[in-house]
């Protein structure tokens, strides 16, 4: 096994920071070594909630001169998300990679096997090289559309309600066995499986406040740039903890000596799992994505066997908690009714209802395919079919608007950082720190590229490393472009991406205004 899974992670948690350097080898050889993890003691998750703004066309609205509606904030959308110990992060890393190659195997020789296609790495047959990623995924469903225009479809996409909230525990525990080949957990897969589905977390705002006079930041030794060296500092405001380089919240026996009273537990953990079933386990850990989908096997065959070996002649396929089914019209009752009990009867979950959309095209009077969603018994044009990342109108396919303005909005945030440290009485000019974001968010910075690391031993200073510069929101465009043009015939995605460039500047330019008078 290569250390693909030695994943070392920066963010502040509880504990010294540990880096490649210093612990790989150490890290390694605990890790692998079954007996200690059987004996491991995990230290409590750091739950951190995420709110995204929605903007939503209005669905009555009338559209404008560009064909584009109204469109209002809805309510925040929030996320849980749990963060490992930087120590457990990496066994975490290590299980999930014992598991996908465990999980990989299983469905070797099983006609299902493709059904799944989230966190999963499979090969791009139609590249020389490289795995699919979702711009592949979303061709495959909407390329099976377009082969059977000369049919009247229906497009089923639904959403598992709080997924990662709702995995059955006893079911977890079933498949965990099942892709493993055994009859019993070994005793390190039990403690891995155990330190789950009793997860204990501490807020991280509360853990902020607690340690807010003596966070751990890493600073450069004096008169010596080439050491660095742990201190403890005052932070003002938990968004800083980024610019001051706070490396960790406290130490791990300062946690346990003064603040065991912050730690949560809310889905305690029983031995007993033929009792009352217990659920959830935490979402963002690096084993969480694989746990899914090992989770729903028996579902994924039970819609492959329906859809694909029948002859309704149907196809499915699930993104995660996203599931798309396109079907023949005459049979669109038979598989809404047969996601919402199979997915209950298998696995133990439920569908999102309000979630739930159906989509209805096919042929007009003119050979037109048209069509839009199912509302109120009647198909509505305004809404079109949107499925991982794209929307599909019956002849192009084109990137959700929604991609753009979170890109936007994300550039903006940029400048205003940039302005933030631009407005320091240490920093001479107004400088942006244009170059960064020139490559962050233009095509400037669209190319893949290797990066090259300070080297003294090297007569120019540098070295070319292992890793890549692997683009930026350009270099995604670029590549759906070229991947849907097989449908869309045209450059459809690169022309939605035109003013990316003139918006930049614009950002740019405002920017720079508002540094100028808020300096004189």
């Amino acid at each position: 096994m290569n250390d693909d899974w030695l994943k070392f992670k920066k963010y502040p948690h509880i504990g010294k920071p540990l880096t490649s350097g210093k612990d790989k080898m150490w890290i390694r050889e605990y890790t692998t070594n079954s007996e200690n993890i059987a004996k491991h003691k995990f230290v409590p998750l750091l739950h951190r909630t995420l709110s995204q703004r929605k903007y939503r066309p209005e669905e009555n609205a009338p559209t404008d001169k560009n064909g584009k509606r109204k469109r209002s904030v809805r309510d925040k959308k929030e996320r849980h998300i749990y963060f490992p110990s930087h120590l457990d992060s990496i066994i975490y890393s290590y299980y999930s990679n014992i598991l996908t190659k465990a999980y990989e195997g299983y469905l070797s020789d099983k006609p299902y096997g493709s059904v799944a296609v989230a966190y999963r790495k499979i090969q791009n047959e139609h590249a020389k090289s490289g795995n699919k990623s979702n711009i592949e995924f979303a061709f495959e469903a909407f390329d099976f559309i377009e082969k059977n225009k000369d049919r009247k479809l229906s497009v089923i996409i639904a959403d598992v309600t709080s997924f990662f909230d709702n995995l059955d525990h006893r079911i977890l525990h079933k498949q965990w066995k099942r892709i493993l080949g055994t009859d019993s957990l070994p005793d390190d897969h039990y403690t891995v499986y155990k330190s789950l589905v009793n997860s204990k977390y501490v807020n991280e705002n509360e853990l902020f406040k607690r340690f807010q006079n003596k966070l751990v930041v890493e600073r450069y030794k004096p008169n010596d740039v080439s050491q660095k060296e742990l201190k403890r500092k005052r932070v003002n405001k938990i968004f800083n903890l980024r610019h001051e380089n706070v490396v960790a919240f406290c130490y791990n026996e300062e946690f346990f000596k003064e603040a065991t009273d912050l730690i949560r537990a809310d889905k305690p953990f029983s031995r007993k799992l033929r009792t009352a079933a217990k659920k959830g386990i935490p979402q963002g850990t690096p084993i969480s994505a694989t746990l899914a989908n090992i989770y729903m096997l028996d579902f994924d065959e039970h819609m492959y066997n329906e859809c694909f070996l029948s002859p309704k002649n149907a196809y499915y396929q699930r993104y995660s908690d996203d599931l798309i089914l396109i079907c023949d019209q005459d049979d669109e009752k038979y598989f809404v009714e047969l996601i919402n009990t199979q997915i209950e009867v298998e696995v133990n979950l439920e569908i999102q209802e309000k979630k739930t959309n159906i989509f209805r095209y096919e042929l007009n009077s003119d050979s037109e395919f048209t069509g839009g969603i199912i509302r109120n018994n009647r198909i509505d044009k305004n809404k079109q079919l949107e499925y991982l990342g794209f929307m599909y109108d019956g002849k192009l396919i084109r990137v959700k608007t929604a991609g753009f303005s979170k890109y936007y909005r994300t550039m903006k945030r940029s400048f205003r950082r940039g302005a933030h440290f631009a407005k320091a009485a240490h920093i001479p000019s107004n400088s942006l720190f244009e170059t960064r974001l020139y490559k962050k968010y233009t095509h400037l910075g669209a190319k893949r590229r290797l990066r090259w690391l300070p080297d003294e031993n090297s007569i120019t200073g540098y070295s070319p490393s292992k890793l890549y510069d692997w683009g930026n929101f350009i270099s995604y465009l670029e590549k759906a472009n070229m991947v849907m043009k097989v449908i869309n015939k045209d450059d459809t995605i690169s022309k939605q991406y035109r003013k990316v460039w003139n918006k930049f500047h614009e950002v740019k330019k405002s920017t720079y205004s508002e540094l100028k008078i808020s300096k004189i």
